[in-house]
């Protein structure tokens, strides 16, 4: 679906107020949060940076190894996520939402000289390379917006040696922003139980996983908002962690939002647990077109012709009493040939989703 005129128009108008601005020494122009009584949410998986199979596929040839992981390496490197925060940051931007659902919201660190070549896996690498976090709330600040992490959860941790002698650490994190203004209590997240075991060069570690959640009042209304990344590359443990974030979902009382990559098409997995639980898909309420959401190829470089988005599993799921948090709209951002940066990365490998509802 591309993206609607309102839309347009309001990142015309943001661009217009930056431009106005006394003198180029004056900054952006801030952009206050007023609440219009409606939550607007998005959710965004930014995208590790590489397809990680190669390192998994190496097993346990010490030298196939550190080819992969430099491969895995060069590649984050080459979908350079500063330019890619640019075009995220246009999104949000464009659409305003009020809390923002973001996976992979990667961590790269390096060490010099490395000691995982000697087969010490322990992530103690402390140099940063790379904080999409950082880097995306720097490119929101530059456009007048000041977004917080008001829950972050760190995920997967692995540290590997790469053919220059260094190691290389990835931390993923899940991370809820929420914009300045915005009333927000009790964060609170969890990694799941179930999880994948990932063979990495002869180890077993497990892919952590897990949701976060906060408290958000809108309109006068207490609004329960979760984020969540469910496993991609196994259906059992993917389908042991929606039954376990159902359980906690049981839990909560009021006004639920639930986002993320769910990595669940419609009535499967994450998606099937939240609609048995009471919850209703926005975009099967709201949204026009496909929604597919996922995905482009692991280099970001690639026309669209090489792999198009085919599935939808990145949702908004809304529950409360009848009358209570009504879909009002929903959008697919960053699906585009216009949203590519100007050297012709997309966003993301997945696209993202903003919704707004009526508490």
């Amino acid at each position: 679906m591309r993206r609607s005129a309102p839309l347009l128009l309001s990142a015309a108008l943001l661009a217009l107020a930056a431009a106005c601005g006394d003198d180029a020494s004056s900054g952006p122009q801030p952009v206050p949060y007023q609440d219009d009584g409606k939550l607007t949410v998005m959710t965004r998986n930014l995208y590790l940076g590489a397809d990680l199979n190669p390192v998994i596929q190496a097993g346990t040839d010490p030298t196939a190894f550190v080819n992969a992981t430099t491969t895995v390496w060069n590649r984050v490197q080459a979908n350079d996520f500063n330019a890619r925060a640019e075009r995220i940051a246009d999104e949000i931007a464009a659409t305003l939402p009020d809390l923002v659902g973001l996976q992979e919201v990667s961590l790269w660190r390096t060490q010099s000289p490395g000691d995982a070549a000697s087969g010490n896996f322990t992530p103690n690498a402390t140099t940063v390379a790379i904080d999409y976090l950082a880097i995306l709330l720097s490119k929101l600040s530059a456009r007048g917006l000041t977004y917080g992490a008001a829950e972050t959860l760190d995920l997967f941790d692995v540290e590997v040696p790469i053919a220059t002698g260094q190691d290389v650490r990835l931390t993923d994190r899940q991370v809820i922003l929420a914009r300045e203004g915005v009333p927000v209590t009790n964060p609170r997240g969890q990694v799941f139980t179930g999880l994948l075991p990932l063979p990495v060069a002869g180890q077993s570690l497990p892919v952590k996983r897990g949701w976060t959640a906060v408290q958000a009042t809108i309109g006068g209304q207490p609004i329960t908002f979760f984020d969540t990344h469910l496993e991609a590359f196994d259906d059992t443990a993917r389908d042991a962690q929606a039954a376990e974030l159902a359980a906690v979902l049981a839990g909560e009382t009021g006004r639920v939002v639930l986002v993320g990559d769910l990595n669940s098409t419609p009535g499967t997995g994450g998606h099937l647990a939240a609609t048995t639980a009471g919850f209703t898909d926005v975009w099967a309420t709201v949204g026009a077109g496909s929604g597919f959401t996922c995905c482009f190829a692991g280099d970001l470089a690639q026309p669209r012709a090489v792999q198009d988005l085919t599935e939808r599993i990145d949702h908004v799921l809304v529950r409360g009493a009848t009358g209570q948090l009504a879909p009002v709209s929903a959008d697919v951002v960053g699906e585009a040939d216009a949203d590519r940066t100007a050297s012709g990365l997309w966003p993301s490998d997945h696209a993202g989703v903003v919704a707004t509802i009526t508490p």
